[in-house]
């Protein structure tokens, strides 16, 4: 019973695979394409897809079929975001029309990056380089495409969540060296899945169908990037395939060891090797104003309730609005005379530039006294909702250093900021000259699908620069947390305003991450350093066997040189029975 059951599902797929994996891979896509991909829904949708590429595309219409499932995918992904998508804009439908077609974009984009990989990876005789040939494109992709995608990473099919032991490697190559783990397990898994459904099937009448089978009984089976030999010997190629697929597998194992060295906990507040320092985030409760929206009075009034608990306060992203530089200065004359002992004051505002006759999203960072001592403008803005009213900022992030007081006096803590969707890139804070030990993060979100994401987008950032940030959204439903490499919290959702008590590191180490400093190049060189090792090992195999042959050659002639000939030694075995006759 239980042999039949397991060669009866193997059979199935073989039989008709082009229903199987387009279903699975529809039905795996709802799950995984949320606002916050998770990484093992990730890697068990890029198994399918895998295999689906590997079946159909040497077959008649293979391509199409590869194109119907981008398509099905595309509607899975749009239904998993229907609920965010649908109060992104005030008119529902142009909301839906514009995701569903950055959902089908981004769905044909991976889809014929899977199917691309297989093709290409044919002509490779390296094992190590045929399997590790999809990895590096996927990395390679979505980085890409998270450059120059408006909305960052947040339209890529990279995980967020879930990545267990492997978050440590965002400091080192950032969402490239997930995305390249993730694409690397999908590889392992679909080798090993492709196998067993060929093992398996192997020697069972295809059930009957319009659509071909899988393999063809009378040859050898070709699912994976090496044929699958059908006798029992393996030949030295499906060998190598062998030893490739579990070197690859003891490396992401290997991967894993350094997260159970890195702390998880967050620093002490109180000790001698920690700098407390308390951040609030000014967030008045509509339930107790006169009004749904908060004004500029309502955030001063907040401000000074928080002053005598934080050494920072900060408001949430587009709190104000200036129409003049003057209103702009005169405000923030207001909030320095209404706060006292020295507290630096974070005001998220929208103001108008005449020149170009819209407003933008800036940021300011105010001393007791005097113009800003940081100031920033939110160079990211959402496509159609901040893009037509609003004209972005071009000017990255500086990093202004707080100098402390007693009993803390010459302690520095450096700080800088970034604006909500700032946070989707990861390229936001790799020109930074050195490390923040704060980043201040407001933010206003539209739903709280979406406010998920972004807080997994700040997470991201902190582990990628080792830095701390403090998210504020003041959105409907909004995250609000603290983020560092190791350690996050959600600290509230929704309105009312919260105070948190940090300990940063003492001495605070500036030195910048491998990823900060290297950005996205550096990543882009590891993930095909690691492929074209195959390659060159291939490249030196070669050589050696060709320098043996060479030697092995030579030394042949060599002693054919100095042997005597048989003439010299007399008659042959055949001559010496020719004379007896």
């Amino acid at each position: 019973m239980g042999t039949t059951a397991n060669t009866l599902l193997p059979a199935f797929v073989v039989s008709k695979p082009a229903r199987v994996f387009t279903t699975v891979s529809f039905i795996f896509a709802f799950f995984s394409l949320t606002p916050t991909p998770a990484f093992i829904a990730i890697v068990a949708l890029l198994t399918v897809l895998r295999l689906s590429a590997q079946t159909f595309v040497n077959r008649k219409n293979g391509y199409l079929k590869g194109a119907a499932q981008a398509v099905l995918i595309s509607i899975a992904a749009g239904a998993a975001h229907l609920a965010p998508s649908m109060e992104a804009l005030s008119t529902p439908n142009v909301a839906l029309a514009v995701f569903s077609g950055i959902s089908l974009l981004a769905s044909s984009v991976a889809v014929a990056i899977i199917y691309a990989s297989v093709h290409l990876s044919k002509p490779f005789g390296s094992a190590w380089s045929q399997i590790t040939l999809f990895p590096a494109l996927w990395a390679s992709t979505w980085g890409f495409v998270s450059q120059v995608s408006p909305v960052g990473q947040l339209v890529t099919w990279s995980p967020v969540l879930g990545l267990g032991p492997y978050s440590w490697t965002r400091q080192i190559l950032g969402q490239w060296g997930v995305d390249w783990i993730a694409a690397a397990w999908a590889v392992i898994a679909s080798e090993v899945l492709g196998d067993w459904l060929i093992g398996a099937s192997a020697g069972q009448e295809s059930l009957i169908d319009m659509e071909g089978p899988l393999i063809d009984h009378e040859e050898n089976a070709s699912y994976g990037a090496v044929a699958r030999p059908q006798t029992n010997s393996a030949t030295p190629r499906y060998h190598s395939r062998s030893i490739t697929l579990s070197s690859l597998f003891t490396i992401l194992v290997l991967i894993m060891i350094p997260t159970y060295f890195t702390p998880s906990l967050p620093a002490p507040r109180n000790a001698d090797n920690s700098t407390p320092l308390s951040v609030a985030c000014a967030l008045p409760d509509p339930r107790f104003l006169k009004h749904n929206n908060p004004t500029f009075e309502d955030y001063l009034m907040a401000t000074k309730q928080l002053q005598d608990q934080a050494n920072m306060i900060f408001w949430p992203e587009s709190a104000v609005k200036f129409e003049t530089p003057d209103d702009r200065t005169a405000a923030f004359a207001k909030i320095q005379d209404a706060t006292q002992g020295g507290k630096l004051i974070g005001v998220s505002f929208e103001e108008f530039v005449s020149n170009e006759g819209k407003h933008r999203n800036g940021f300011a960072l105010l001393g007791p006294s005097g113009p800003p001592v940081l100031e920033y403008y939110k160079r990211n803005l959402v496509p159609i909702a901040e893009s037509f009213s609003l004209t972005p900022g071009h000017t990255a992030p500086e990093i202004y250093t707080i100098e402390l007081k007693k009993p803390f006096k010459g302690r520095t803590v450096p700080v800088t900021a970034g604006i909500c969707l700032d946070f989707a890139s990861a390229s936001s804070f790799t020109s930074l000259e050195f490390r923040p030990a704060l980043i201040l993060a407001p933010a206003r979100t539209w739903h709280i699908g979406v406010g998920l994401a972004m807080w997994e987008q700040a997470k991201a950032r902190a582990a990628e620069t080792g830095s701390t940030v403090v998210w504020c959204d003041g959105g409907k439903g909004g995250i609000s947390g603290i983020a560092t490499g190791a350690y996050s919290e959600i600290v509230q959702v929704g309105p009312g305003s919260w105070v948190k008590n940090l300990g940063l590191p003492h001495p605070f180490d500036e030195k910048r991450t491998f990823f900060s400093w290297g950005g996205n190049a550096t990543a882009f060189f590891v993930v095909w350093a690691t492929f074209g090792t195959g390659y060159l090992v291939q490249v030196l195999v070669r050589r050696t066997q060709r320098a043996r042959i060479g030697i092995a050659a030579s030394a042949v002639r060599v002693l054919n040189t100095i042997t005597p000939s048989r003439s010299t030694i007399g008659p042959s075995a055949n001559e010496q029975t020719s004379l007896i006759e």
